[in-house]
C-alpha cells in the first residue's frame, strides 16, 4: 500500500471522491511562438525552461511583439497571477510552476496551463495536489530519454481527491483551509531550511577557524 500524502491525511475522515483532472479542470496548451522572432524588450513568454518544479522563474524571459504574427492570435495564450502551469516535453516534464507575478505573461507551446472549474475546485489546492503526483507525471509522460505529455491523458488518467463531492461550497472551504495549512507548512519548512543552511555555514567558517589556529 503507497504511503499517504500530507494532503492525504488532513483528508482522512472527509468524505471524498476522486474525480478526473478533466471533470474538475480545463487545461490549455501553449501557442508556437518562433524562437526566430524573440526579443529582448516586448511581451514576456513563459517556456518550458522557465517552470521549475514549484514556482516560474522569470530570470531568464523572451519577449515578443504580436505585430510579428499574422496567423493565430498570441495575446490569447495568457498567464496571470495565481496561474498553474505544467512542462509538458523536455527534461523538465511533468514539472509544476506557480505563476507569482503582477505582469501578465503569454504561455509557449510545450507549457501547459490549468484552467479550474471555480465551482468546484481551488487553483490553489490543485497546485499542492499536482506536487505530489511528480512521479506519477514522469510515468504518464512515457519516462526514457524522450518523455512527453499528451494533455487529454492529463486529463483523463489524473484522479485528484474532490472533498464533498455533493456539497460545492462545503468543498470548497475544505480545500481552502488545506491551502492554508500547506502554505504555512511550506513557509515554515522554507525558513527552517534556511536556518538551517546558515546555522551550517557559521559552524564550517568557525571549523575552518579553529583548524587554521591549530596548524599556524
Amino acid at each position: 500500500m503507497s504511503k499517504m500524502t500530507f494532503m492525504e491525511k488532513l483528508l482522512d475522515g472527509v468524505e471524498v471522491e476522486w474525480k478526473a483532472l478533466g471533470d474538475v479542470s480545463e487545461f490549455k496548451n501553449g501557442f508556437a511562438f518562433k524562437s526566430s522572432l524573440f526579443k529582448e524588450i516586448g511581451l514576456p513568454i513563459i517556456r518550458i525552461t522557465n517552470v521549475d518544479g514549484k514556482t516560474v522563474n522569470l530570470s531568464d524571459v523572451k519577449y515578443f511583439d504580436p505585430a510579428d504574427y499574422n496567423i493565430g492570435n498570441p495575446l490569447n495564450y495568457s498567464i496571470i497571477n495565481g496561474d498553474v502551469l505544467i512542462a509538458m516535453s523536455g527534461a523538465t516534464t511533468g514539472k509544476i510552476g506557480y505563476f507569482n507575478s503582477s505582469e501578465t505573461a503569454y504561455l509557449n507551446q510545450r507549457v501547459g496551463k490549468f484552467e479550474p472549474k471555480s465551482e468546484m475546485l481551488n487553483n490553489r489546492y490543485l497546485y499542492h495536489f499536482l506536487l505530489t503526483k511528480a512521479d506519477f507525471l514522469y510515468v504518464l509522460a512515457g519516462g526514457g530519454a524522450q518523455p512527453n505529455l499528451s494533455s487529454n491523458k492529463l486529463k483523463e488518467k489524473l484522479l485528484i481527491p474532490i472533498p464533498c463531492p455533493d456539497n460545492p461550497e462545503k468543498s470548497l472551504e475544505i480545500q481552502s483551509e488545506i491551502v492554508r495549512i500547506l502554505d504555512t507548512f511550506t513557509e515554515l519548512t522554507t525558513e527552517l531550511t534556511t536556518e538551517l543552511t546558515t546555522e551550517l555555514t557559521a559552524r564550517k567558517k568557525q571549523y575552518s577557524y579553529y583548524r587554521d589556529q591549530l596548524l599556524s
